[in-house]
C-alpha cells in the first residue's frame, strides 16, 4: 500500500538585494534547517529562512516562519572576478564599449560584484561614481582587462598588452564622459519614455541621444533597490514604444537584467534546475504563468512584451541562457536519477519547435553536453546515441544529428547517422520517421525538414545518399497511399480551386526536392497543358479586371513560388 503523500513542505528562502526569494522546497523539516544553515554560512548570503507549508482540507496553502537569520555581507567578500569563455571582438570605438555585446560580457564578468550592489553594467557606465567605485575596487577591473585582452588577443592574434592598454584608457574615457554628464540636468521620473526623450537636451547624433536617454534612466533607477523593481520599471517604460531605436535601447537593458538575479525572482520557486530551463522558455515565448512568481507584476509585464515580441535581444539571451544551464554541469533534479531523466526529457521537449531545435547547433551541443552529466562522464558516441535516442521521433533525431555537424561531436554524429540508415536500407512507412499523431501536412513538413537538414550537413555523400532516399521513399509512398494528390486534385471542383491547390502544394515546402515532388508537379502540369487553360481558369469572374489580376497573381506563384517555368 502507498503511504499518503504529505501535505506539509518546507520552503528556504534566500534575501537578495532586501528582497526574500525562494530557492528549493524540501518535505523534511530537519534536512530543510540543515540545509538553510549551510546556505547561511556562505558569506555572500544576506539572508535566509525556513517556512512551514501545509495544505488545509480546503486546498489552500498555510505558511509559518519556522528559522530565520540575515547578516551583513561583507563587500570584500565578492571582490573577485566570475569566469568567461567567450567574449566579442575588440571595441574599436568608444561607442563599442556601450554595445550590448560588451555590456553583457561586463555584467558576466563582474556578476557577484554587481549582484551585490544591485546594479546593471549600464548603470555602472553611465554613474562616475559607480564606476570608478568599480575602477578602484582592489584587482578586479585589472584581472577583467587582462582576461578580455586575452581572449580577444588569442581570437585575433593580436597583441594582448597593447590590447589592454586600449581597454585601459577606453575605461578613462568612460568615465570622464560620464563626470561630464554629472552637471547637466536630466528628466526624471516620468510616466513615460517619450516624456523622458522629449525632456533631454537636444542633439542630432543617435548614439549621443541614445547615451543621454541610457544616462536618464540610470539615474531613474538609482533608488531601486532589487533587480526585479529595475526590470518592473523598465518593462512599463518599454510598453508601447514604437520608434525603432528607443524599442531597441530598451530590449538592450533589459536584457542586461535577464542576466542577474532578477530572473530567480521572476520564476519563483522551482522543483529543479529542469523545470526552471522549461520556465525560462516559456517566458521567453510569451507564455509563462506568473502563478509561482516573487515578482508578479515584473513578471506580467516581461511576459507580455516577450508574446508581443518586442525584446528580440532579451529573447535570444533569455535563451542562451537556457541553453548554459542545459549544458552545465548541475543537476536537473537532485537525489533522483530517474527523475533527473525524467526531467531531461522535459526539458528536450521544451527545446524544440515544428522545424527542428530551438537554436540549431547550440541547442544540439548543450542537449549532448547535458546527456554525458547523466551518464557522469561517459562515452562521446554514447551520449549521441542517447539524446537521438530520446528525441520524439526520429525525424528530429536526423535533425539533431545533423546539427551537430560542425561542431566537436561531428564524427560521432556522422557514425550514428550511417549506423541508423546505412546503404540500402528498405521498408519501414513514414510512421517509423515521424510521429503518427501529426496531421498529414505535418508530417511530411517535419520529414522535408529532416531531408533538408540532411542536404545542408557537410557530411559526406556516402553517408548523407541513403537518408536522402529513405525519406524521399517514404514521402512519395505516403503521397500514393493517402491519395493526397487526388483529394487536390478532385475533379469536382472548379479547374481553378484545383489549379491553386496543387500550386500551393507544391510551393508550400511540406515536400522536398525528390521523386514525392516531382509527382505533384507533374500532376500539376497535366492540369496546366488542358486545352485553353486560362479561359477556364478565370470562368466564373466576370470583371474582367479581376479576372485578369486572379491570372497574373496565379502565374506569379506559379513561377515564382512553386518553381514552374513557363
Amino acid at each position: 500500500m502507498t503511504a499518503p503523500r504529505s501535505r506539509t513542505s518546507y520552503d528556504i528562502q534566500i534575501m537578495r538585494g532586501g528582497r526574500w526569494a525562494t530557492e528549493t522546497r524540501l518535505t523534511d523539516e530537519d534536512v530543510a534547517k540543515t540545509t538553510a544553515q549551510s546556505r547561511v554560512a556562505d558569506p555572500k548570503c544576506e539572508g535566509v529562512r525556513v517556512l512551514r507549508c501545509w495544505l488545509r482540507a480546503d486546498g489552500t496553502e498555510m505558511e509559518n516562519e519556522i528559522f530565520c537569520k540575515t547578516q551583513t555581507v561583507r563587500e570584500d567578500s565578492v571582490d573577485h572576478i566570475d569566469h568567461v569563455d567567450l567574449v566579442p571582438e575588440p571595441c574599436k570605438k568608444l561607442e563599442d564599449y556601450f554595445g550590448l555585446a560588451s555590456r553583457l560580457v561586463m555584467g558576466r564578468i563582474f556578476h557577484s560584484y554587481l549582484d551585490k550592489v544591485t546594479l546593471t553594467p549600464t548603470e555602472v557606465l553611465h554613474s562616475s561614481r559607480d564606476l570608478k567605485r568599480l575602477r578602484d575596487k582592489g584587482t578586479m577591473v585589472p584581472s577583467a582587462v587582462d582576461r578580455v585582452a586575452s581572449l580577444q588577443a588569442r581570437a585575433s592574434g593580436g597583441d594582448a598588452k597593447a590590447r589592454r592598454e586600449e581597454i585601459f584608457k577606453a575605461i578613462e574615457d568612460i568615465l570622464a564622459k560620464a563626470r561630464n554628464l554629472e552637471s547637466i540636468g536630466l528628466p526624471s521620473q516620468k510616466n513615460s519614455l517619450t516624456d523622458i526623450v522629449n525632456g533631454l537636451p537636444p542633439t542630432t547624433d543617435q548614439w549621443e541621444r541614445d547615451y543621454l536617454v541610457r544616462t536618464a534612466l540610470t539615474r531613474d533607477l538609482k533608488d531601486i533597490r532589487s533587480f526585479s523593481g529595475k526590470l518592473e520599471r523598465l518593462c512599463k517604460l518599454a510598453q508601447g514604444v514604437e520608434v525603432p531605436a528607443l524599442a531597441a535601447l530598451m530590449d538592450g537593458f533589459i536584457a542586461e537584467l535577464l542576466e542577474t538575479s532578477a530572473v530567480q525572482e521572476i520564476l519563483g520557486w522551482q522543483a529543479g534546475l529542469g523545470a526552471a530551463i522549461c520556465s525560462m522558455i516559456d517566458l521567453a515565448d510569451g507564455t509563462f504563468s506568473n502563478r509561482k512568481s516573487d515578482a508578479p507584476e515584473a513578471a506580467a509585464l516581461l511576459n507580455r512584451l516577450f508574446a508581443e515580441r518586442r525584446l528580440p535581444e532579451s529573447r535570444a539571451g533569455m535563451i542562451d541562457r537556457a541553453h548554459r544551464q542545459v549544458s552545465a554541469a548541475s543537476p536537473l533534479y537532485r537525489s533522483d536519477d530517474q527523475q533527473e531523466y525524467d526531467a531531461f526529457k522535459k526539458v528536450l521537449l521544451k527545446l524544440l519547435t515544428l522545424r527542428g531545435l530551438l537554436d540549431g547547433p547550440k541547442t544540439a551541443l548543450a542537449l549532448t553536453h547535458r546527456y554525458l552529466h547523466l551518464t557522469k562522464g561517459g562515452a562521446r558516441f554514447d551520449a549521441v546515441s542517447g539524446v537521438f535516442r530520446a528525441m520524439p521521433d526520429r525525424a528530429y533525431g536526423i535533425i539533431y544529428l545533423c546539427e551537430l555537424a560542425h561542431g566537436e561531436f561531428a564524427a560521432e554524429a556522422a557514425m550514428k547517422l550511417a549506423e541508423t540508415y546505412p546503404a540500402g536500407i528498405e521498408g519501414q512507412h513514414i510512421t517509423n520517421l515521424v510521429q503518427s499523431r501529426l496531421s498529414p501536412k505535418d508530417r511530411m513538413l517535419r520529414a522535408a525538414c529532416a531531408f533538408n537538414a540532411v542536404m545542408a550537413a557537410p557530411y559526406a555523400q556516402d553517408i548523407k545518399q541513403p537518408v536522402l532516399s529513405h525519406i524521399d521513399r517514404l514521402l512519395d509512398e505516403y503521397l500514393v497511399e493517402e491519395k493526397i494528390i487526388e483529394r487536390l486534385d478532385h475533379p469536382g471542383s472548379a479547374l481553378r480551386d484545383r489549379a491553386l491547390r496543387l500550386v500551393q502544394f507544391c510551393s508550400s515546402g511540406v515536400l522536398p526536392e525528390g521523386r514525392a515532388l516531382t509527382r505533384a508537379r507533374q500532376r500539376t502540369i497535366e492540369l496546366l497543358r488542358q486545352p485553353n487553360f486560362d479561359e477556364h481558369f478565370v470562368e466564373g469572374i466576370a470583371d474582367p479586371v479581376k479576372a485578369r489580376d486572379a491570372l497574373r497573381d496565379f502565374h506569379r506563384l506559379l513561377v515564382g513560388k512553386a518553381g514552374f517555368a513557363l
